[in-house]
């Protein structure tokens, strides 16, 4: 058996010479072919059988290709090529079989065990050197981009740990557990779109009379930007409602704090306040969706809608603050747009706030949280299979005294 480098430029290989590994036992072939590729400015080994040649391989993991014949003692060339394919650690090199013009049935097995190319008994060495050639060249090229996939991997693996850790902290952001008095009962559904939603909604309780702060939001986009756009909305809002008494002053700080913050996007914002004293609601909007009261006594649903711009993209935008009066029996809903711009399974036709005002209605015996929890529902159901585009968030009070 022989195993033996070859002299000449292999005995100084640079570090950019590809190892070749050559097998054959007919010793003037594998001279001769040893002699060439070294030409080529290749760092060959050589290997006259192919027992000799695995032993080889596995002392050089460095072997960027496999020249071998096909009718070898002991352990043929198709025996070498299924060991290699075998062993992950060097599946993907290459292999080029030489066999004999008449060789078909071991061409075809050598193709059905992995072999990449064939050369054909006596060869072209110009053409046996673009084989070679080409087959590294596409080994390197699946290599980096292998590498370039391990890149992205890992990255996409910070991405998603640092976007868990966004969820977490913005699902931290929301109300954990939601105010209850003998007059109001409270209810919230949230579906994010992305692990990252832009949705949000929180509960004050603003004094000792019992009035009660409500705010939904919606900020433009999803993921770690919206995540933190959604922190800096709930500190605004949690800052100027505990200065401020009016929506329409709550919603004006809170633009003042957003707008420097803010480079792109914006936040639409809807909030209300609760007064038990007087059984009335005021509110102020920031270009949200518009606010919805079912009344009890007429079995219908209202819409109330203050006109302003969204919060976050213009300084010095003036907000209003409208008032309406409920009575027990009454549900007042706020929601973000998701809910009734989501397109049923057909993909043509939105959900619509008409259907969610019919369920309103349909629910209307049913305790608050069961209202929201029964018009998702509904939504998932007449989505099918489709996922929604954009975060659906709803928040429901109920005047129970």
């Amino acid at each position: 058996m022989v195993v033996q480098p070859l002299p000449g430029s292999a005995l100084h290989p640079d570090e950019t010479e590809p190892t070749l590994l050559i097998v054959d036992d007919d010793p003037d072939i594998l001279r001769v072919v040893k002699f060439y590729l070294s030409k080529q400015r290749y760092h060959i080994l050589a290997a006259d059988d192919g027992k000799t040649a695995l032993e080889l391989l596995h002392k050089n993991p460095t072997v960027e290709l496999i020249l071998s014949d096909v009718m070898m003692p002991q352990v043929s060339g198709l025996e070498l090529l299924k060991a290699v394919r075998d062993d992950p650690v060097y599946a993907d090199i290459p292999v080029i079989l030489i066999s004999a013009e008449s060789e078909t049935a071991k061409k075809v097995a050598g193709l059905n065990l992995g072999a990449d190319d064939f050369i054909t008994k006596p060869f072209n060495f110009d053409e046996l050197n673009a084989r070679v050639r080409n087959h590294l060249r596409l080994r390197r090229l699946q290599r980096e981009v292998r590498a370039a996939a391990d890149l992205l991997k890992q990255q996409n693996e910070r991405c998603q740990e640092d976007l868990e850790a966004a969820r977490t902290v913005q699902l931290a952001l929301l109300p954990s557990e939601l105010p209850e008095s003998p007059i109001l009962k409270l209810g919230s559904r949230y579906l994010p779109v992305d692990r990252v939603g832009g949705d949000f909604f929180d509960v004050a309780q603003l004094d000792s009379s019992g009035r009660i702060g409500a705010i939904v939001a919606d900020v433009c986009g999803h993921g770690v930007a919206a995540a933190l756009i959604t922190a800096m909305t709930k500190i605004s809002f949690r800052s100027a409602c505990a200065i401020h008494a009016d929506p329409a002053a709550v919603l004006s700080a809170m633009n003042r704090a957003l707008v420097p913050n803010i480079k792109q996007g914006y936040v639409t914002a809807f909030y209300a306040v609760f007064d038990p004293r007087s059984h009335s609601l005021r509110y102020a909007s920031g270009g949200h969706p518009p606010l919805l009261v079912y009344r009890s006594e007429q079995d219908r649903v209202d819409e109330f809608e203050a006109q302003a711009t969204f919060l976050g993209a213009f300084e010095g935008v003036r907000f209003t603050s409208d008032a309406v009066s409920v009575r027990q029996g009454d549900r007042v809903f706020l929601y973000t747009d998701g809910l009734y711009e989501s397109l049923m399974a057909e993909g043509t036709t939105a959900y619509g706030m008409d259907r969610v005002k019919r369920l309103i209605r349909a629910l209307r015996d049913r305790p608050i949280q069961a209202v929201l929890d029964g018009i998702v529902a509904d939504l998932v159901s007449a989505m099918g299979l489709r996922t929604p585009a954009d975060d659906i968030t709803l928040f429901g009070m109920d005047i129970v005294g």
